[in-house]
């Protein structure tokens, strides 16, 4: 056996790196893997959304309504009472906040 200079080994090397480097690797793939990958996966929650224009009139909706019931019992008989003019005032502001929502988003309610 004759021995090989440093320079004959870097060159075997290198031509076994380019060699393996230019050799296709071979990928097999079992039938149905990804199905089985797909299978084992948690189900996906479908996440509704919902527009901050809608999100905003709700609220406003819910404050109304509360006002109402809050302001409700100081109510008097008389349409010169500051209590009467504000019920009218947020009845006014709650009819038009849910036309609002009705316009826009009628067809999703």
């Amino acid at each position: 056996m004759s021995e090989m200079t440093e320079t004959q080994m870097d060159a075997a090397v290198n031509l076994a790196i380019t060699q393996g480097l230019e050799r296709p690797p071979v990928v097999d793939v079992p039938e149905g893997f990804a199905a089985r990958v797909m299978a084992a996966l948690p189900a996906r929650r479908v996440r509704r959304r919902v527009s901050v224009g809608r999100a905003a009139a709700l609220a406003a909706l819910g404050v109304l309504l509360v006002a109402l019931f809050l302001l409700a019992p100081h109510v008097g008989p008389s349409p010169a009472s500051w209590s009467y003019a504000m019920e009218m005032l947020l009845l006014a502001q709650l009819a038009a906040v849910g036309y609002g929502l009705v316009r826009m988003h009628g067809d999703t309610l």
